[in-house]
């Protein structure tokens, strides 16, 4: 195999159906994404208007009359899951990008508009880079906490 410039590389025709159907494939998954996190946040927030009166019962026998913990409890647990939902919006939004533009690029044959859709596809694939090494650091930090909690309580 002979070595070539990066830069003699071509989309050929099976190539470009390739990203055409990944286009397509993209779009409709961010699109699904961007509908099912928009429940998730519809949801948390109606959980916030309803309030205590959704989990009343539930949480009176978890935490007692204490309205404070009740209230620091799911005050907590909504406030994850909206993080979490504002967080996956930014990879959702990475791949509508690339989708969008790889699909006008290759319809138009423009060559900085497929470079700003792999731009895009690099980005997605870095935020999930560091998306993965963020969880598995906090994994690990939980691993060694829960060992040195069993410690403490044996010992």
């Amino acid at each position: 195999m002979e070595n070539q410039n990066l830069f003699d590389l071509h989309i050929d025709e099976t190539s470009a159906r390739f990203l055409k159907e990944t286009a397509k494939w993209g779009r409709f998954l961010s699109i699904l994404a961007f509908i099912v996190l928009g429940f998730y946040a519809l949801c948390v927030l109606i959980m916030i208007l309803v309030g205590q009166r959704a989990s009343g019962p539930v949480m009176e026998s978890a935490y007692g009359a204490n309205p404070m913990s009740m209230m620091m409890a799911t005050g907590t647990g909504l406030f994850f899951i909206l993080l979490v939902v504002a967080l996956m919006v930014i990879p959702v939004i990475y791949m509508y990008r690339f989708s969008t533009r790889l699909k006008v690029a290759l319809e138009n044959n423009d060559q900085h508009t497929l470079t700003e859709s792999f731009s895009n596809l690099k980005s997605l694939f870095k935020f999930y880079g560091i998306y993965t090494i963020v969880v598995l650091a906090i994994m690990v930090l939980a691993f060694i906490g829960g060992i040195i909690a069993g410690a403490s309580m044996m010992g």
